[in-house]
């Protein structure tokens, strides 16, 4: 397949990440609303995200090692569908667990969107472009968080939070007859007989052992799981400022929906500034020193955050100066860590992409549930918080910089 991004599958990769990016941040100015209509607490609510984000994870283990021996397609097709049924049902929604249920459903599905998109990229792309379309999807990526709050809020406020849901039933069914009459197969070592134009059933060659030892051959790679974990800690560290800015603007400044949607451009937005600045700077910075950056930056986040609770400070310049501070960081982080992760594989690529995503997804799910449970949204708490994962990434990169200076890494693009 031809390295260039103007492919049409390649777009259609950009828009089904963009359907999986709007399930996350499309409805999250209507957390506070979602809360005051079923009488829920701020931890309750956020299980909106902790639910989305477990099916987000778990689903890809399925989708990704599968597709590397029936293809993308087909699994596209199934994991758009389950988005789209779980979008209608998040509208008709009467009470908070048929809404837990619909995010249930929405994880499912956007799962296979991220996973498969992923694994599509390493099928059209090897190499520093490999970086480069990971980074351009990035940035295609991000102008989802930055448009979708300020969307969501305008549809909040003129309509109530099922609107928002609409509007991404509407998407994804669009986006559903896309890929059905327009995208083709790119995994090349599908044979022909596995396409879905086959007449004949595929041969007994795909087994549960032969899957699992797929994502058994990923794990033992030591450098895959450092850059995994890296980017479960980038991942996290924009969710929760995702997760707490609402109620932090809504509570503490009293903005309206609307308001908070506009205040919430400034992560996404600097986490766009990061990914064109390593778009520029690709060709002569590796990407383990963006990561180091990116980690720093980490750490002053978590510290402007204790610093904030220690002097009382409450100005919105300092919380957006944050947030920008946060965008930033993770766009350093998670773009490279991912690239380095699926750069090590060529036949695995769906097995690794899955994998990768469901440390990240899986991960966050878990660590925002525990936080939501225990209540650790303050300022104080959210400070340490960052630091911490700034202490684990910091020990991540010293052992994957021990590791590929003492192993020749055959498959990490030129420019690690």
């Amino acid at each position: 397949m031809k390295q260039t991004f103007g492919n049409l599958n390649f777009i259609l990769v950009i828009l089904g990440v963009v359907a999986s990016q709007l399930a996350v941040s499309l409805y999250l100015p209507s957390l506070p609303a979602i809360s005051s209509q079923w009488h829920l607490s701020v931890g309750n609510t956020q299980l909106t995200l902790s639910v989305f984000f477990l099916t987000f994870g778990l689903s890809q283990l399925f989708y990704g090692s599968l597709s590397d021996h029936i293809g993308r397609k087909p699994l596209l097709l199934v994991s758009i569908s389950i988005l789209t049924c779980g979008s209608i049902l998040a509208v008709c929604a009467d009470h908070f667990d048929q809404l837990l249920l619909a995010r249930l459903l929405q994880g499912l599905g956007g799962g296979g969107l991220s996973v498969l998109g992923r694994a599509i990229l390493r099928d059209l792309f090897q190499g520093l472009a490999l970086r480069k379309a990971i980074n351009m999807l990035a940035i295609a990526a991000s102008f989802t968080p930055v448009i979708a709050p300020t969307l969501g809020g305008y549809m909040q406020e003129a309509f109530d939070w099922r609107s928002n849901f609409m509007l991404l039933t509407l998407y994804s069914g669009i986006l559903l007859l896309l890929i059905f009459f327009k995208m083709a197969e790119t995994n090349k070592n599908v044979p022909p007989h596995h396409t879905p134009q086959a007449k004949c059933k595929p041969k007994s060659t795909l087994s549960l052992w032969t899957i699992l030892a797929d994502y058994a051959h990923v794990l033992k790679n030591k450098p895959f799981i450092c850059y995994a974990i890296t980017t479960l800690i980038g991942y996290l560290a924009m969710i929760l400022c995702l997760a707490n800015t609402p109620f932090l603007l809504t509570n503490e400044f009293g903005f309206s929906p609307k308001a908070v949607g506009y205040f919430m451009l400034v992560q996404p937005s600097f986490f766009l500034v990061g990914n064109l600045i390593q778009n520029r700077l690709s060709t002569h910075v590796r990407g383990n020193t963006f990561i180091q950056v990116g980690m720093i930056i980490l750490a002053m986040v978590g510290l402007s955050l204790l610093l904030q609770n220690t002097f009382h400070i409450q100005s919105l310049s300092a919380i957006l100066l944050t947030l920008a501070l946060n965008g930033l960081a993770v766009s350093l982080i998670f773009i490279n860590a991912m690239a380095g992760a699926l750069a090590l594989f060529s036949h695995q690529a769906g097995a690794a992409a899955a994998l990768s995503g469901m440390f990240q997804m899986v991960g966050t799910a878990i660590i925002t549930a525990t936080l939501a449970k225990l209540q650790w949204s303050s300022l104080h708490s959210l400070g340490w918080i960052y630091l911490s994962l700034f202490a684990v990434l910091y020990l991540l990169v010293r052992q994957l910089t021990h590791l590929q200076s003492h192993t020749t890494i055959t498959a990490v693009p030129e420019s690690q």
